[in-house]
């Protein structure tokens, strides 16, 4: 329509001169309001100076998600071949995990891992979480998860550059990067890692389904504690899944605090490696 107000030359310099992409968004928005603007006036133009630049900049940051999003798959990618290696880059000898789960199935959480580095040097240590069910990408986009704390033991405790990425199983793998001074074989590394997943025990709290609060090592783990922190009002029955009595090192209790809430407790001793262990979770 604004074609119409337009003589010919002008329209074909405009063609010219405005670039594509989100610069160009931002560029042709600035332009059409000031073409606009004197056609009706400053005031008339406001509104689609600002409707540009909000194309614009809507446009920019998509794809800068997108950017980052196949850079974060890549390293992904590349930390899996390394991790294809025969040797092991480090062994958990211990993984502490305790879970406050809200009213709605909203849950946070933190997992402290003690570790031991194998190789001559770690370049970089990754964790893998996942909810038991297909939750829909409008959750998935308000997961966050990231170290909070990392000890090397021989330097003061720090933050360090972390990557993240979601696996086409639906888990997030979050990876912590040792860009300078790596941990090296015999180190014992401390992460800590806060965590806040939305809807994440949704089907526990809100559909009264059972849930399964469960993990794989690719080592042997030598201690593991799973805590569960359940709602104001929730009961629930727990089992142990794939750990068999008197025969795995391991003990499952149910306890409540002194706020009136319930808690389900795991600890576990000397797991085998890639045995997926751990507790269900149902409501009574």
């Amino acid at each position: 329509m604004l074609d119409d107000f337009l003589p010919r030359p002008t329209r074909r310099s405009l063609a010219r001169r405005v670039p594509f992409g989100p610069a160009g968004a931002l560029t042709g928005g600035l332009a059409l309001g000031a073409l606009t603007g004197a056609a009706f006036g400053a005031v008339a133009c406001l509104p689609l100076v600002a409707l540009g630049l909000l194309r614009g900049l809507a446009g920019h940051r998509a794809e800068l998600l997108r950017r980052l999003g196949r850079r974060d798959a890549l390293i992904s990618r590349y930390c899996d071949l390394i991790y294809g290696e025969a040797q092991p880059l480090w062994r958990i000898d211990r993984w502490t995990e305790c879970v406050e789960v809200g009213p709605s199935g909203d849950v946070t959480a933190t997992i402290q891992v003690l570790a031991s580095v194998l190789r001559r040097e770690l370049p970089f240590v990754r964790i893998r979480l996942g909810p038991n069910w297909d939750q829909p990408s409008r959750l998935r986009r308000r997961v966050r998860v990231g170290a909070v704390r990392v000890d090397i033991g021989r330097a003061p405790a720090q933050r360090y550059e972390c990557t993240s990425h979601w696996l086409a199983d639906g888990r997030l793998e979050v990876i912590v990067h040792f860009l300078a001074d790596p941990p090296r074989t015999g180190d014992h590394v401390v992460l800590e890692f806060a965590v806040r997943w939305p809807r994440k025990a949704a089907p526990l709290v809100l559909s009264e389904k059972s849930d399964l609060f469960v993990m794989t090592m690719g080592n042997p783990l030598a201690h593991l504690r799973y805590r569960v922190t359940l709602p104001a009002g929730a009961i629930v029955y727990a089992t142990a899944v794939d750990l068999r009595p008197k025969v795995d090192d391991y003990r499952l209790t149910t306890s409540t605090t002194t706020g009136g809430r319930q808690v389900a407790e795991l600890v576990a001793r000397d797991i085998a490696a890639d045995r997926r262990f751990g507790m269900r979770l149902e409501l009574e």
